[in-house]
């Protein structure tokens, strides 16, 4: 049989196929415009976003501006705060060049107060506001007079006893001692919600001098939000984090008022059902939504203001707006699209039938994991002369493995008993102390998280003492290192003589400190083992009739107590170190 190179055999159809693709790309290129339809949305949105952004920082920005100015000035000269009918003049003066500063006022610490105040629905109708001039907490309002600043009291306004310092604006501003930012609410008697920032006065000294605020109406944000010129459909809201409303794109109440009792309108309980689904979604980024079988492009940004207040802007922009773009290029792409399909599949067909039943044929034998089968392989196996070559380099393969096979099992036995054997070497030498050969740390670990664990689950008593040589460093400065190992062996063999080897657990914690854990035994029979231990130590000098005394930290659980490995090691380091800082040679429960 004839062979060819295989690279022939696929580079040919495709280099077709290649020109197809070449042209049908050409005539596909409009299909791009769907991607640059939903940037198209996209950037429309970050376009509105953008706006609405801006426009908040520089509505809201004249509020902490005049807020830092007036904290500066009164801080620096704090002599102002003794004629607020000067200070009134200042307020008055700072508030005309902004429409929505509805408030700015100051009140003293002996309950003065002073503001300019400016009507939050009729902007520019600016006034002063006092509690101090005919008397003393009485608040009055008064036109401007700018000779005077303090001029005749305006006869409609209400007079009513007010002393600020027991307003939420003074108490938060003092509570906190630092800038505050109060909660938006509406106006007393004004269709409109507004929000103050208010600031303790300090002098030099750190004295409280009083607390100064200012106010902004957020009615015109509501009206900017409403005036934008949008595409059909489009809904825009500025919220708080939670939720509740500030602004809207859409006409509807921001708050309601019932019997005394506001409650300002939220995302998740607005009538309109796109509000309500965004408020699901108030993670900052681009969503898509789906509103009652309409598709919507949702993108939600947060907006960071001074001292750390967060707003959020959402827009949603109904998908239709750039799906129109698509709609002229939908049928031609559709049927190119299949056509092009159609010939690579026609193609790919042609191509994996010669190529496909060979390599099959090799696929199976080489499944079947039976090297007969690779061995018995005909040769020729296919027109091509690269699968050729790769059949007769598997049938070389599956020869030599054959003969490698026959030794392999007796020296993967042979090797593996040998890393057994080295395995349970080093796992016995990591767990066990080298000197006393008690449990080493980590080997205590290990053991005692299983004693606890089961001593928990069969509401058994468990003891855990934690217990230290006794001045151990004079042995070693007076004997040497050598006496020093030894006492640590004596050590550890009287302590193991007077635990039960089946239950209890004894390990060398580190250093002279060493551990010991009864398991199912009261608390009783504990002590008496603790205070056998120390009469052997009595009994029985390490050299030089240098006797040994250790001191004891003593944890004891009864039946179905629950504390952790952690709790107990504390609690027992802490009763150690009592025994030790009160005379040693003790034990201390």
């Amino acid at each position: 049989m004839k062979t060819v190179p295989l690279r022939w055999l696929i580079v040919t159809p495709f280099v077709v196929l290649a020109l197809i693709s070449g042209v049908t790309m050409y005539i596909l290129s409009s299909v791009t415009i769907a991607n640059i339809a939903n940037k198209v949305g996209v950037q429309y949105i970050k376009e509105v976003e953008g706006r609405i952004y801006d426009r908040v920082q520089d509505f809201v920005a004249p509020l902490t501006n005049i807020m830092e100015l007036n904290i500066n000035a009164f801080s620096n000269r704090p002599e102002l705060l003794d004629n607020l009918t000067s200070v009134a003049g200042r307020f008055y003066e700072q508030a005309i060049p902004y429409s929505q500063m509805t408030f700015i006022s100051v009140a003293t610490t002996d309950g003065r107060y002073v503001s300019s105040s400016q009507n939050p629905i009729k902007k520019g109708l600016h006034n002063i506001a006092a509690n101090f001039v005919h008397k003393p907490l009485t608040m009055e309002g008064f036109k401007y007079d700018p000779r005077i600043i303090i001029g005749d009291k305006i006869k409609s306004d209400p007079t009513f006893a007010y002393d600020p310092r027991v307003r939420p604006f003074y108490k938060l501003a003092v509570k906190n001692k630092q800038v505050t930012w109060g909660h938006i609410e509406p106006y007393y008697g004004f269709p409109a919600l507004g929000i103050d920032l208010s600031a303790p006065i300090y002098d030099k000294e750190g004295k409280l001098l009083g607390v100064t605020a200012t106010s902004i109406a957020l009615i015109e944000l509501d009206k900017y939000l409403a005036s934008l010129d949008l595409v059909k459909g489009a809904y825009i809201f500025l919220a708080e984090e939670n939720g509740d409303l500030i602004a809207t794109s859409e006409k509807g109440k921001l708050y309601q008022t019932k019997d005394g009792v506001t409650t300002r309108s939220n995302l998740n309980s607005h009538s309109n059902q796109a509000f309500r689904l965004a408020s699901q979604h108030l993670e900052t980024g681009m969503k898509t939504l789906d509103v009652e079988g309409q598709k919507y492009l949702y993108y939600l940004r947060p907006i960071a203001l001074k001292y750390g207040k967060k707003w959020q802007v959402g827009v949603l922009i109904p998908s239709s707006y750039h799906e129109s773009v698509l709609a002229s290029y939908t049928q031609s792409t559709v049927f190119i699209t299949l056509m092009l399909f159609l010939c690579i599949g026609v193609v790919g067909s042609l191509i994996a039938w010669y190529i496909g039943k060979p390599i099959q044929r090799l696929n199976q034998v080489a499944n079947e994991k039976d090297l007969k089968g690779v061995q018995m392989l005909p040769n020729p196996l296919s027109g091509i002369s690269e699968i050729n070559s790769l059949s007769r380099g598997l049938s070389s393969l599956a020869d030599n493995l054959a003969d490698i096979m026959q030794n392999l099992e007796e020296k993967v036995a042979e090797r593996t008993s040998y890393l057994q054997g080295e395995n349970e070497y080093l796992l016995e030498n990591s767990l066990t102390d080298e000197l006393t050969s008690l449990y080493n740390r980590r080997g205590f670990n290990q053991v005692f998280e299983q004693a606890l664990v089961r001593a928990q689950q069969q509401e058994q008593q468990l003891t855990f003492v934690l217990c230290d040589i006794d001045h151990f460093k004079r042995i070693n400065d007076k004997f040497g290192h050598t006496v020093g190992d030894f006492a640590l062996v004596s050590v550890a063999m009287n302590l193991k003589k007077h635990v039960r080897s089946s239950l209890d657990i004894v390990a060398r914690y580190g250093g002279e400190e060493f551990t010991l854990v009864f398991l199912n035994a009261d608390i009783v029979q504990v002590m008496a083992r603790l205070n056998s231990i120390r009469q052997s130590f009595v009994d029985h000098p390490v050299v030089n009739d240098q006797h040994i005394t250790m001191s004891f930290g003593v944890v004891h659980v009864d039946e179905g107590g629950y504390i952790s490995a952690e709790e107990l090691v504390e609690q027992a380091d802490k009763k150690l170190y009592q025994a030790k800082n009160t005379g040693r040679d003790k034990i201390i429960i």
